[in-house]
């Protein structure tokens, strides 16, 4: 059985739409099944918030070190813990793009949303070539109005495998801009989707694990979502998006079966690539053929 075969399958019993695109930059395997097809983002479109504040960053309409006060008219609720907080607590914009990605952090996100510019953001999507991406409104769980759209944000898998490759080239932004975005998102405190089944070790000491992961996922009732680029310390780079909706599993768990297939996928990756890097390693040794 074939690596797409595999991912079809486990696809198939997931419960749900899936999207998958993967890409092993070492040697240009790519793996896609749905791709090109459009998906609610959820928390997956704050990568793209991200990086228009590091484009703006660069080019001096902000600085990373201004502090931006909290007040009410930025809280909403769900993941993070800026809602707790007393209003005048004044973070950076560092700190705040920070906890928007390792956390998810809501009210972090509306705050950059606001100091960057919902259009400014959007038009970045655009200049990255990213089509069918879009940040739709600021974060809110109150009812839609007429035209308005449920979903905070669109993309595609393979846009955002496209956005994580230029990350993980250092072409988006900088080269400086796209190492430390990528040493964001390797801090992620959500590890229950891509990394789930991987193996990997861990240095309590140094907080550095073989291989770095760097992943944002994202989750609204029947969606669930996670992008990952997965570096080793050989060299080697895989990127994995997988997407999910129309999930008919809506509980909020870890145990949930999207979360679950997504890791599910995610592992039958890893086992393809791993055993074809083994394989390729044998042969230039003369062991194999």
């Amino acid at each position: 059985m074939s690596l797409l075969e595999e991912v079809r399958r486990i696809a198939g019993d997931g419960g749900g739409a899936y999207g998958v695109a993967a890409r092993n930059l070492s040697t240009g395997e790519t793996v896609r099944l749905h791709a090109y097809d459009v998906f609610n983002t959820a928390s997956v479109i704050k990568v793209l918030v991200m990086v228009e504040l590091f484009r703006q960053a660069d080019n001096g309409s902000v600085s990373l070190e201004e502090r931006m006060a909290l007040d009410d008219q930025y809280r909403v609720g769900g993941s993070g813990v800026l809602n707790e907080f007393s209003s005048g607590l004044s973070p950076t914009l560092h700190d705040l793009c920070t906890a928007m990605i390792i956390i998810s952090d809501n009210v972090a996100t509306n705050m950059l949303v606001t100091r960057l510019g919902l259009d400014a953001i959007n038009e970045c999507a655009n200049t990255l070539g990213l089509r069918q991406t879009r940040l739709n409104r600021l974060i809110s769980f109150a009812p839609v109005g007429p035209g308005e759209s449920k979903e905070l944000g669109v993309t595609t898998p393979d846009e955002m495998l496209q956005l994580y490759e230029g990350l993980a080239r250092g072409s988006v932004v900088s080269s400086g801009a796209s190492a430390e975005m990528l040493r964001i998102l390797s801090r992620q405190h959500y590890r229950a989707s891509i990394p789930r089944f991987l193996p990997d070790t861990y240095d309590a000491v140094t907080g550095e694990s073989e291989p770095m992961i760097a992943n944002k996922t994202g989750a609204v009732s029947g969606v669930r979502n996670d992008i990952a680029l997965l570096r080793f310390k050989d060299g080697r780079e895989w990127i994995i998006a997988v997407f999910a909706k129309e999930l008919e599993d809506t509980r909020w768990s870890v145990e949930n079966t999207g979360e679950k297939t997504i890791g599910h996928v995610a592992r039958a990756i890893w086992d393809a690539w791993i055993w074809a890097a083994v394989l390729r390693e044998a042969a230039m040794e003369g062991t194999v053929g």
